[in-house]
This record gives structure tokens, C-alpha cells and sequence, in this order.
């Protein structure tokens, strides 16, 4: 048998019997008490199971901030209980209505469920959308990959890369770590297009980039200032289609909400 420190240590068979396995135990000089070697095997395959799936659960709660594009680190420390809503208001409708779709994404890892928060600037979806996320990737006991990207961020990241070969935000290592990820947040979607064309839509190298993520990642959460019919007009049906598969009933419209950055 293996020792402690992965020396084989000689073993002896005793008279008594393992009662589980049948077999009899053995025992050794420096481990004198006798024991089951079978019954061993399993503790020690158990244990490393547990120490798996430990680490497997930090390795993916490290991932959003390792992996993550803010727009400002701040960000990271956006939760529920931070978001300052009165009762009744509708800063707290929209806080009790992503709470519960926060629920969904934490309970079910294989729902698909897009959740669409749209609105003026200043509302409060940044916040509860990186709340969402921190809630899933701090209570989920199994791994879940989440994501946070500010879509101006990721979009210039892809566009330096052309030049850059130190940069890691290239297309392909773009679209595969979104497609990857179990939830991800898209922040302030339809920014990069009004940076990109003086009419406010899309370009070619911004739709297929989201089309090729939204083709097999379908748990998104999407925050954009603007409204349904603007979105339909900056891109593409097919685009839309995706963005908003799986969104009834959580398309939340921020509309109203004083700008809380003031």
C-alpha cells in the first residue's frame, strides 16, 4: 500500500474481516490498527472527488472578474443588497423582478432564458445586471461560468487585437468564451454601434461577432439604453431573433426610473 507521503509500505493480512467488502484486512508495522484496503481506496476517491469539486467551484466563481470587461472595476460590487429602492417604487419592481429571474438562472444552469433590461441612462440595469450575476456565482453549488462584458469594451478589445498581438480579445477567443460561459451579461448594448456609424447601426463586424455567440449561448442578459424599436432598427432580424429568444416575460422595461447616478 501507499503511505502518507507515497511510500509503499509493506502489509500483513489480520484475522479480522471487512464487513462491508468481504475481504480481510490488513495492517503494517507503522500502520498497526487493520484496516481495509478496499474501504481505503474509496475514502481516498471520495475525498478527491470532494477536492474537485471544490476547486472546480472557485476556479468558475474566480472567472468573472479574471475574464470579465467592466466598464469601471467598481462594478464588481454592484448586489441586491446595495440597490437602493423604496418599496412599491418601480426601482423596486425592477429589483424584485431580476432577483427572481436571478433564482431561475441559479436553479436551472440549463434553462435557456434571456432576460432583455432596457431603458434611458442612469436607471439602475449595470447595477442589477452584475447583481444577477454575483448572486448566481456566489450561492450556484455547482460551477457556473458567468460573464460580465461592456460591449464598447469587448469591441475595441477585438478591434486592437488587429494590431496588438499581445492582445487576447481577438474574434475567435471573443466568440468562444461567450459561446462557453454558462451566463453571460452583454452591458450597454447598441454603445459600440453609435461609436461605429453616424446612423446608429451596426456594422457588418459587430453583428456577425454577436450572432455567432448568440447562435449557441442562450443564457443572456442584455442592458441597452435603447428602446425595442430602436434595437430592431440597428440590427439585424436575425440578430434580434436570438437576442430576444426566450425572453417572455423577462423584458424589462427601466423606463421612468430617475437617473440614479445623480
Amino acid at each position: 500500500m501507499q503511505g502518507l507521503e507515497g511510500i509503499k509500505v509493506p502489509v500483513r493480512q489480520s484475522n479480522q474481516v471487512c464487513p462491508i467488502h468481504g475481504t480481510r484486512m490488513v495492517y503494517s508495522d507503522r500502520f498497526p490498527t487493520p484496516f481495509c484496503e478496499k474501504c481505503q481506496l474509496e475514502k481516498t476517491l471520495e475525498e478527491k472527488k470532494k477536492f474537485d469539486q471544490v476547486n472546480s467551484i472557485k476556479i468558475a466563481r474566480s472567472n468573472l472578474k479574471r475574464v470579465s470587461l467592466v466598464d469601471n472595476p467598481d462594478e464588481y460590487n454592484h448586489a441586491f443588497d446595495n440597490f437602493e429602492a423604496n418599496e412599491g417604487t418601480k426601482e423596486w419592481q425592477m429589483k424584485e423582478a431580476t432577483r427572481k429571474l436571478a433564482g431561475k438562472y441559479f436553479k436551472d444552469r440549463n434553462i435557456h432564458l434571456n432576460t432583455l433590461m432596457y431603458g434611458t441612462p442612469g436607471e439602475g440595469k449595470t447595477h442589477l445586471a452584475m447583481a444577477m450575476l454575483n448572486a448566481v456565482n456566489k450561492y450556484s453549488t455547482s460551477p457556473q461560468k458567468c460573464i460580465f462584458i461592456n460591449v464598447t469594451s469587448l469591441f475595441l478589445a477585438i478591434r486592437n487585437s488587429f494590431d496588438d498581438p499581445m492582445e487576447k480579445w481577438t474574434e475567435k477567443y471573443a466568440v468562444r468564451t461567450l459561446q462557453n460561459a454558462d451566463l453571460v451579461v452583454i452591458d450597454d448594448l447598441g454603445s459600440e454601434s453609435a461609436m461605429s456609424s453616424d446612423k446608429g447601426e451596426a456594422s457588418q463586424f459587430v453583428q456577425r461577432i454577436l450572432y455567432q455567440v448568440t447562435n449557441r449561448q442562450h443564457r443572456l442578459i442584455i442592458t441597452t439604453n435603447l428602446t425595442m424599436n430602436q434595437l430592431k432598427r440597428t440590427y439585424n432580424p436575425k440578430l434580434i431573433s436570438r437576442l430576444l429568444a426566450g425572453s417572455k416575460g423577462s423584458q424589462l422595461d427601466f423606463s421612468g426610473i430617475k437617473d440614479k447616478r445623480y
